[in-house]
């Protein structure tokens, strides 16, 4: 089915399986029939062959279940326009525990599943057994039955899609391996193949495990790797039925279905094996790995427990195939940071057939309209650092993600492995002081600070104590993993102007909280300025926001005229909050300045510092040399009990930004949620500035206000959380869901802000949590976040 390899296209996709395929196959959909579809071998090679092909439609997260949703119907379309048959078959899932808390979340499953038109029913350990007869009940509590799930046949998948493809005009070029790319003033310039070289405006790497190392022709991290993956096949059962549901067991760490007559049973292993291109044949297309009993040997132990038919089964396969996996178990969208033109649409991480569908149309939007249609930002690749590209930690992170996948979700729940690789200088003296840590971006941010103990799994009362010390003494925050950057230059100040609207004349030392927007009024980053000189700014953003911010600003920056370094390593930052913190930083400080709106010099103790008033939080962000970090904190502890100082972690932090209904980045405002919508707007002086990017937007959106919006609820009495994603009904229709949540003490009550539709402000709203529906209160937003 190969075509000629063209001289130009206006974007080359990179990668023959199912999601380079559904790539090509809506750039044509969407009006760019001048795509090409390079595959180094033939379609539907590499990993896509020998997935399980399963559709679980019932994901937790609202955005990757809206994306299956979106294939579910898809695929007959497909199907009808290509002639290509898929396999599907809507057999529906049975999802089974033994353990109480996951069967405690089952429970909630059937609410959940209304709010979001998504049949879910509660199962008892008979009825699991009653629809999975290969079941043995001992010890299953009980499970969740989907009905709309399915499966479908991965080769057919890929060949359907490329074949769509070129009926709507794209090509499809096979044996066409990729031998390097070139660039043009940071821009893509062509791609050279083994037939030859194209020129193109833009690519596509969406070629799997491979996708590292085309990313590295041109200077672009791309960090995943693959680990083996393993799945048996039975011979055919006489218990086994065409109909058969698809099962999974997180807690049991299987899954499965029927396959020709028996069984196909995966694992989700211990301590899975990393494997890179390096380590396979050259022209590995159709191939496998060798067969490891030995890596599934606690698996198959459970699984014969589990499932007795097993013990007299005659297995013909033990499949052994390559697995793309992420650090973060989420997939890799969007365009990469350095290259402008350079996408990607790879790190499936085991559901590639489920997701591929949603991934093509998301990346060809992004292509052609500058924006995909659902917000994706957590989806983004430039949620990582350079750092998280580093191969030994990528192949110990994959190692462990595909058992971390099936742990309970939990606010504390973090990776084992690769951690304690990026530190503050307080690392030590906070694990002293209880401090429990996650790590983002590599750094090992405290959580909350309290025993390790069994009374702890109540979070929210380890995070109150903090919250009520920022109300009425002090907490401590360290916020050294905050993102740093230094932009100096004659031409700065124009490229401040232009990024954002709330830059207008700023003083030296003057601060403003400055997001920059995109074309349509998203929020792209959400960053504070602080001018430092006459040609020399300083901007300091959260650390999930560190590599955004550095890709937009050196999207826009000229080619002269400015430098941006990353200055994040040589300062750490104490944040001290509440009524009490300016005193407790008098009491150590020879010259604490009196205006507090401006950033100025400071003395602490025998160290020099730099006190930034970071205004959205109300918050003295005081930023140290490295090196002279520990010093101060020591002094500010051992003054600290005087005026009620208590140490807080990040669950604190965004307590007290929801309690006083400011929005975080990548919750309430993104690209996808306008700057109007997150109630920003506020931020920007569109008379000042008048040449900002996404004014135009803004002035639009102000006229004619988006269907969504930011809102404040408050939630009565005690409920579990996190809240986050907990669906929000506005009368009998699914009217948003809540972005983030915390229990405030003073109130007595839950705080929550939610993206919610704006015609339903005249109606009770009520929250889904937990299968119940709780009724929600306007929350009055407080002076202190204007």
């Amino acid at each position: 089915m190969t075509d000629s390899l063209p001289s130009h296209a206006r974007v080359a996709v990179i990668g023959g399986g199912v999601v380079g395929a559904s790539v090509a196959y809506h750039l044509a959909a969407q009006g760019c029939p001048d795509a090409v579809l390079l595959e180094r071998s033939k379609i539907g090679s590499g990993t896509s062959w020998h997935a399980a092909g399963n559709m679980e439609t019932y994901r937790a997260d609202p955005l990757i279940g809206d994306m299956i949703r979106y294939a579910v119907d898809f695929y007959p379309k497909l199907e009808a326009e290509t002639g290509q048959a898929l396999g599907w078959r809507q057999t529906g899932r049975v999802m089974f525990t033994h353990v109480p808390e996951r069967m405690a979340q089952y429970r909630g499953l059937p609410a959940l599943g209304r709010a979001r038109d998504l049949e879910i029913e509660l199962l008892s350990p008979r009825e699991v057994v009653e629809k999975l007869p290969i079941a043995n009940e001992k010890g299953i509590l009980g499970g969740a039955w989907i009905p709309s799930d399915g499966r479908i046949n991965p080769t057919d998948l890929a060949v359907a899609l490329s074949r769509g493809a070129r009926l709507r005009g794209a090509r499809i070029v096979e044996d066409a391996p990729v031998l390097s790319m070139t660039t043009k003033n940071g821009r893509i310039a062509s791609v050279i193949t083994a037939q030859g070289e194209i020129r193109c405006e833009a690519i596509v790497i969406a070629a799997g495990l491979w996708s590292p190392r085309l990313g590295d022709m041109i200077g672009v991290k791309i960090p995943l790797h693959a680990v083996q993956h393993l799945y048996i096949l039975t011979k055919p059962l006489d218990i086994v039925t065409r109909d058969m549901p698809l099962f999974i067991t997180y807690d049991e760490r299987m899954y499965g279905r029927e396959d020709v007559g028996g069984l196909l049973v995966g694992f989700f292993d211990s301590k899975a094996i990393p494997i890179s291109p390096a380590e396979l044949p050259k022209d590995f297309s159709f191939g496998l790995l060798d067969s490891n009993w030995n890596q599934i040997e606690p698996n198959m132990a459970i699984a014969l427990e589990r499932f007795p038919v097993l013990n007299n089964a005659e297995v013909r396969l033990l499949l052994n195939g390559p697995e793309s996996f992420t650090p973060d178990m989420q997939m890799l969208l969007g365009e990469a940071p350095g290259i402008l033109g350079c996408f990607v649409a790879t790190g499936m991480n085991s559901s590639g057939i489920a997701l591929s569908a949603a991934a093509g149309k998301l990346t060809a939007e992004w292509i052609l309209k500058d924006r995909p249609s659902l917000d994706a930002t957590r989806l983004d690749v430039r949620r990582f650092a350079d750092s998280q590209s580093v191969t030994s930690y990528l192949r110990d992170r994959a190692s462990e993600v595909v058992t971390h996948m099936c742990r309970m979700p939990a606010p504390d729940l973090d990776f084992n492995d690769t951690r304690m690789i990026r530190r503050s200088p307080l690392h030590q003296a906070l694990a002293e002081q209880g401090a429990r840590f996650m790590s983002v971006l590599g750094w090992e941010r405290p959580i909350w600070f309290g025993p390790a103990s069994e009374a702890d799994k109540d979070w929210a009362k380890a995070v109150a104590p903090e919250i009520l010390a920022a109300e009425s003494g002090v907490a401590l925050f360290d916020r050294s993993s905050d993102a740093k950057l230094r932009l100096d230059g004659p031409r700065a100040e124009a490229l401040l102007r232009r990024l954002t609207g709330a830059y207008v004349d700023l003083p030296i030392g003057g601060v403003v909280a400055s997001p920059m927007l995109n074309r349509r009024g998203g929020v792209e980053v959400m960053a504070a300025i602080a001018r430092l000189g006459d040609a020399s700014w300083l901007l300091v953003a959260e650390p999930e926001q560190s590599m955004r911010l550095r890709a937009w600003i050196e999207r826009h920056r000229p080619a002269s005229g400015t430098i941006l370094i990353d200055v994040t390593s040589a300062w750490a930052a104490i944040a001290l909050v509440g009524p009490r913190a300016e005193a407790l930083l008098a009491s150590l400080c020879r010259n604490l300045p009196t205006d507090g709106a401006r950033v100025q010099e400071v003395e602490v103790g025998h160290a020099p510092g730099m006190l930034v008033p970071w205004l959205r939080s109300g918050a003295l962000y005081l930023m140290l040399p490295t090196e002279f970090t520990l010093h101060v904190y020591e002094r500010l502890v051992a003054a600290g009990n005087a005026f009620g100082l208590k140490h807080a972690g990040s669950l604190a932090a965004e307590g007290l930004a929801v309690q006083h209904c400011i929005p975080r980045f990548g919750t309430e405002m993104s690209p996808n949620i306008t700057a109007v919508s997150s109630n920003i707007d506020s931020l920007l002086d569109l008379e000042g500035n008048r040449s900002f990017i996404g004014r135009a937007a803004v002035l639009a959106a102000r006229a004619k206000p988006p269907r969504k919006a930011i809102r404040a609820f408050t939630l009565e009495g005690t409920a579990p959380m996190p809240f986050a994603n907990a669906p929000i009904l506005g009368g009998k229709r699914l009217a948003g869901y809540v972005t983030s949540g915390t229990y405030v003490p003073s109130l007595g009550a839950a705080v929550l802000l939610a993206l919610v539709d704006r015609h339903e402000d005249n109606r009770a709203y009520r929250l889904v949590l937990q299968g119940e529906e709780r009724p929600l209160k306007p929350y009055p937003r407080p002076a202190s976040s204007q």
